[in-house]
């Protein structure tokens, strides 16, 4: 097995908030294409980003490394789980918010996880991800998808494709952006990423961007991205510790079992004014700073576990395990 190359080592957490530790990392679709220069060379065209985005990790890991240490699998564990278990995890808000979408009582409906939804229709699983429905035949609910599609609904209907395209052949680069630039100006630099990815042919435009790359969705993400993706010189795990938001947690107090435990069971209540609402910690802080991040997490109530371990998957199947 190939070990991960780490061009650049990562330097090291900053807790004070006022930066945050960004992964991007390139899917299988933009291999054999030097993407790292594409997206640097955006990076360094422009001084606001130039002064306020610096690189702190580069790696790149080998598809044969991803499979054996199930990177992709761990990464997207509690999506995994509702596309392996179907409508069996559903709490009874997520069974309210479906009937109230879609006017159909729950218990009757036809809803099937992605996996057992592949052997019922006989496709495969980019047909299934390719399914075109209208807008309003589709919501996510605690970040998982829900899809109509004829006379069924289907939970997470990416998630084999997701598998699929991740062979022992297909590596990933990734890299870390320390920056203070403030959430439109990062938003305004990942379009032109993308803008220039199109034009160098690495995406195709009728495709939506997130086929081919990914970055880190508010603090709790980038700690969920850097148990997969963060790597020392020597091709060994860097621990969670040394991220910078999980670093600003230890020092707030909370223990490393409370971290592993918020990001592996990231669905909660949590006490919006008078009231509790379940929500997915992730959604809930996507768009939020360290600071305001850790105020979600301090007005969660209750943790709704799911009993996640890693379900044993194949390409096209899952066995639970």
């Amino acid at each position: 097995m190939r070990k991960p190359t780490i061009i650049l080592p990562y330097s090291g957490p900053d807790p004070s908030g006022l930066v945050e530790d960004i992964f991007l990392y390139l899917r299988p679709e933009s291999n054999g294409v030097q993407v790292e220069s594409i997206l640097m060379k955006v990076l360094r065209n422009k001084a606001e980003y130039r002064e306020n985005a610096e690189l702190v990790y580069l790696a790149n890991l080998p598809g044969d490394f991803i499979i054996q240490n199930h990177v992709i699998e761990d990464h997207y564990s509690v999506n995994y789980r509702f596309a392996c278990r179907g409508k069996s995890l559903f709490t009874p808000f997520m069974k309210e918010r479906f009937e109230t979408h879609f006017q159909e009582n729950f218990d009757q409906a036809l809803i099937l996880g992605a996996f057992e939804a592949l052997e019922y229709l006989g496709m495969n699983p980019e047909e299934l991800f390719t399914i075109w429905v209208p807008p309003q035949e589709m919501i996510q609910i605690n970040d998982q998808s829900i899809k109509k599609y004829k006379n069924m609904y289907i939970i997470n209907y990416d998630i084999p494709a997701l598998l699929h395209k991740n062979n022992y052949s297909t590596d990933i680069a990734v890299m870390i952006l320390r920056t203070s630039l403030d959430r439109i100006t990062f938003q305004e630099m990942i379009r032109e990423m993308e803008k220039a990815l199109i034009e160098k042919k690495v995406m195709d435009k009728e495709k939506p961007p997130s086929r081919y790359f990914h970055y880190s969705k508010g603090p709790f993400g980038q700690i969920l991205d850097g148990l997969g993706y963060l790597y020392t010189a020597d091709g060994k795990h860097l621990s969670v510790e040394n991220l910078s938001f999980a670093k600003m947690m230890l020092d707030s107090g909370y223990t490393m079992k409370e971290i592993h435990g918020a990001i592996n069971n990231p669905i909660m209540h949590f006490l919006d004014g008078n009231e509790l609402v379940e929500d997915n910690l992730f959604i809930r802080t996507g768009s939020l700073s360290f600071h305001e991040a850790l105020d979600v997490l301090k007005s969660a109530r209750c943790q709704i576990y799911l009993n996640i371990k890693r379900p044993g998957l194949s390409k096209t199947r899952c066995e639970l395990t």
